[in-house]
């Protein structure tokens, strides 16, 4: 039979795991939100860039008259290249210092 000790370990393994897994899924969450704010500063700069007169309906801007859908489809590419831009330049650059910080193997 197993010693409490292995049964013990084993339970601060999981716990850890599970600790480390709700912190990933913490992350995901923040930035999901963090990137669904960006949407809003997305928008007004895709209204501005196809011209369309928006306003403050509510807690995001809206269209004054709807666009049809080839222009709908440009406003939301638009402004999904937002979040998605600011998201590359944050990794690039958390990624260019984590390269440079890591020890370089001889060879």
């Amino acid at each position: 039979m197993a010693e409490p000790r292995d049964w013990l370990q084993w339970l601060r393994e999981l716990i850890k795991g599970a600790g480390l897994l709700l912190l990933v899924l913490l992350a995901v969450l923040v930035l999901l939100a963090v990137d669904g704010l960006l949407l809003i500063p997305g928008l007004i700069i895709a209204y501005d860039l196809t011209a369309i007169a928006w306003q403050w309906q509510g807690f995001i801007p809206d269209p004054r008259v709807p666009p049809g859908p080839w222009m709908s489809m440009a406003v939301g590419l638009i402004a999904t290249l937002v979040p998605a831009i600011i998201d590359g330049v944050v990794l690039h650059f958390l990624l260019r210092d984590k390269a440079r910080r890591a020890p370089k193997s001889s060879s």
